[in-house]
């Protein structure tokens, strides 16, 4: 195989792929959005947890991203996303329910299931 003939094939690879900053489209990537949401929004109804909304605030805000393709504007909602992720994860230490307080609620819950 002569180089040339390589440089060529490498150069129309290289056409045909236009990278983008996700794996997959914005359809997908919205769906995925909009399921976490509501899965995040329901556990926050059941168990009041303050991670949960932050949640289910950070994962739609990863949305921006498709608004521009501005560094600046990727920078910052990497910024936004890194300190809600913090935030979520220290409130998953500082809001940690106590055993009674899970006891209580499985308990509520039993007594629920009883009357039905």
């Amino acid at each position: 195989m002569n180089i040339s003939d390589l440089l060529i094939t490498m150069a129309q690879v290289s056409e045909v792929e236009q990278p983008t900053l996700f794996p997959f489209p914005f359809r997908i990537h919205l769906v995925f959005c909009i399921i976490a949401v509501v899965f995040f929004v329901f556990r926050f109804i059941k168990k009041k947890l303050p991670y949960q909304i932050i949640m289910a605030v950070a994962i739609p805000a990863s949305l921006m991203i498709w608004i521009s393709n501005s560094r600046s504007l990727f920078y910052g909602v990497g910024i936004a996303e890194a300190v809600l992720l913090l935030c979520a994860f220290v409130s998953t230490f500082i809001f940690k329910p106590t055993k009674t307080a899970e006891n209580n609620v499985q308990e509520k819950n039993d007594e629920k299931e009883q009357t039905e």
